[in-house]
């Protein structure tokens, strides 16, 4: 599968012919990745920075470097969002979604030694409802306001329907039905739903925006469900049933649900007179200019060592586990503010991704 232009990264190939870097150990890392100049240098990292107890499989095996990624992205530590845990206390409780981050996120990640910080995403569960748990990986954030960039910038932008029952949508939130660009060449749109969408203002919205969850649709002439997922969201619901039954029953939120609840708050605020709660009440951490390009850096100026690779250098692109946890890394040398928090101001418009990171478009 080829990735459209806009989503590329360097190959492994090409960021070789960059000014090499080797790093030994995981302290001072984001402090090197924030130095380096994008355009003519990268970081050989030597060291792990999955934790070791992911490497070892059933009976002891040793898993290789991508298992254990894998199964670092499926069980690696989260920060738990310090949420009222019932909806009576919702109600009454002032928090917005940002200020649960906000205050979670400094007390689990900032003052963590990079290597002691293990964090892949953060997560929240209602106890009302399906009480199922809502994990949210970091890297899927900075891609999912690339992927609403790409939507503005390159195609008509994503398609939001809402259809909020007025008799239902101040308790239990709108629906949302969301038509997203793939990454891929050649790949069609994807449509689904996205439900518990807060709507108006009230009282019920943070108990509401616990519950998002994405709901497949059925085409309307033939009743055949739409593909609404990505292969990678489709992987990870067999990849989670096959480890691990227990870990089936989790709701991931990824850069799809990230890219399409920003453009429905963006759609609302433009009506008349101007809806702000779906933005008040966004769930999503929206990563700042300087959080985006060491997003970028991630991928595009670091080489891993990896021993379990066949080939002679034995060093690949880091994955999405590992960039996980390097933007929960940056969150926690940075803080929230600089990092995991879009200011207009400071940062720009969101649609200027790539403008602001690359200077190519």
């Amino acid at each position: 599968m080829v990735k459209k232009d806009f989503f590329k990264r360097r190959t492994p190939a090409e960021i070789k012919k960059l000014s090499r870097n080797p790093v030994f150990r995981v302290n001072g890392l984001l402090e090197r990745f924030n130095d380096i100049d994008p355009n003519n240098d990268y970081i050989e990292l030597r060291t792990p920075i999955v934790p070791g107890s992911f490497f070892v499989g059933k009976e002891g095996k040793r898993r290789t470097g991508k298992k254990a990624s894998r199964v670092y992205l499926h069980h690696g530590p989260l920060v738990g969002l310090s949420h009222p845990e019932t909806k009576r206390d919702c109600r009454t409780c002032s928090d917005i979604p940002l200020n649960l981050r906000a205050r979670d996120f400094a007390k689990e990640l900032e003052g963590l030694r990079e290597e002691d910080n293990h964090f892949i995403g953060y997560s929240f569960q209602p106890n009302w409802g399906d009480r199922m748990k809502r994990k949210i990986p970091f890297v899927w954030m900075p891609e999912g306001r690339k992927l609403l960039a790409y939507s503005e910038i390159m195609t008509s932008g994503i398609d939001v329907e809402s259809y909020p029952d007025a008799r239902r949508v101040a308790k239990e939130g709108a629906s949302v039905v969301v038509t997203v660009p793939s990454r891929t060449k050649k790949k069609p749109r994807y449509k689904y739903r996205m439900a518990h969408v807060p709507f108006v203002r009230g009282p019920e919205n943070l108990a509401t925006v616990l519950q998002l969850k994405s709901v497949l649709v059925r085409d309307e002439e033939t009743g055949e469900m739409i593909k609404g997922r990505t292969e990678h969201a489709d992987y990870d619901i067999r990849y989670t049933e096959e480890e691990d039954r227990e870990a089936s029953n989790v709701i991931v939120l990824d850069h799809q649900d990230c890219a399409a609840y920003l453009k429905n708050a963006e759609v609302e605020w433009k009506k008349s007179p101007h809806n702000l709660t779906p933005m008040d009440m966004n769930p999503f951490a929206v990563f700042s200019k300087k959080g985006i390009s060491l997003y970028e850096k991630f991928k595009n100026n670091l080489l891993v060592y990896d021993p379990s690779l066949e080939s002679k250098d034995k060093l690949r692109w880091a994955h999405v586990a590992e960039i996980s946890n390097l933007l929960s890394k940056a969150i926690g040398v940075f803080g929230h503010d600089e990092i995991a928090y879009w200011d207009f101001e400071r940062d720009g418009s969101l649609r200027k991704y790539e403008l602001e990171t690359s200077g190519e478009k």
